[in-house]
């Protein structure tokens, strides 16, 4: 195997551990893999000769695009890119919004679109809050600012989703697991319970005290046990629907700057409430998928 092949294999292999060690909840394994992975992009950049000169552009950014349509790239992104071409060519402008709108980047499969992103991706089938947006940011590395709108309504909708997963499936299906030591659906719906749980409580403390302390909880431990979750799975299911509810209108409710208020926590250093609520928000968001599986095996 050429040495370019073996570089791209290590890339494609770090980046689908990094997706599962964010699945199972090993974010910090998780950051440092993705830091790497691009850190190994910038560091390609870096050692890339001969240097990008203004002078080269238009000519290195026509090899970009013989590169993209040998692998088949998105072709909506080629055709912004080749407008883009044109433009440098010409006038050495860039491309306007219109011509190259924000872009969205499934984190699973990497299938890219233009302006909106698919409620579910073409590719891959993942869901919704499984991509990356990517904005024009004046020498920064396309960070995501979140809109607390979008964090509340990925909230309530993770709550609707599920409660359509579980529509019609009798009790003893949903405590049916796939193989020893994989979730049942009633332990995912536990495990929404119990990080609701969380989440309620670190509001408490974050919108109560000054740069409180939070306590690190194992969350993935606590989905099998019984005894703190109601019998039935339609009363943890109604349980976890109020406090979820409650959640979502309490937050709503909030003057704008509570959600920059902050806590700190020993595994992720300082939170501000609007990243707590979106961690929630996106990590269930790997979950709904498992639970849609879980469904059409047992039903």
């Amino acid at each position: 195997m050429a040495a370019g092949q073996d570089w791209q294999r290590e890339m494609g292999r770090m980046a689908a551990l990094a997706e599962r060690c964010s699945a199972e909840g090993q974010l910090n394994l998780s950051k440092l893999l993705e830091a790497e992975l691009y850190a190994q992009v910038r560091r390609a950049g870096w050692d890339y000769r001969p240097a990008v000169t203004a002078d080269a552009m238009a000519g290195e950014l026509r090899a970009v695009l013989g590169f993209l349509m040998a692998e088949r790239a998105a072709p909506s992104l080629v055709a912004a890119l080749e407008e883009g071409l044109r433009g440098l060519e010409v006038r050495q402008e860039d491309l306007r919004f219109e011509q190259a709108p924000d872009a969205f980047v499934c984190r699973s499969c990497g299938h890219v679109a233009l302006g909106q992103a698919p409620d579910w991706c073409p590719g891959c089938g993942a869901w919704p809050g499984r991509r990356r947006k990517f904005v024009a940011i004046f020498n920064g590395d396309n960070t995501e600012p979140m809109n607390p709108a979008e964090v509340l309504a990925l909230l309530a909708r993770n709550a609707d989703e599920l409660r359509r997963l579980l529509e019609g499936l009798p009790e003893a299906a949903t405590a049916i697991a796939p193989s020893r030591g994989e979730w049942s659906i009633r332990e995912h719906v536990a495990h929404f319970y119990d990080t609701q749980e969380m989440l309620d409580t670190r509001l408490d403390l974050m919108l109560g005290r000054e740069d409180p302390e939070l306590v690190a909880m194992a969350a993935y431990a606590m989905a099998g046990d019984e005894a703190r979750h109601p019998m039935s799975l339609d009363a943890l299911m109604e349980a976890f629907l109020a406090r979820r509810e409650q959640c979502v209108a309490r937050l709503r409710a909030m003057p704008a700057e509570g959600w920059w208020r902050t806590g700190r926590h020993p595994d992720f250093g300082r939170l501000t409430v609007l990243r707590q609520a979106a961690y929630i928000a996106f990590h269930e968001q790997t979950h709904l998928p498992e639970v849609e599986a879980l469904r059409r095996l047992v039903a």
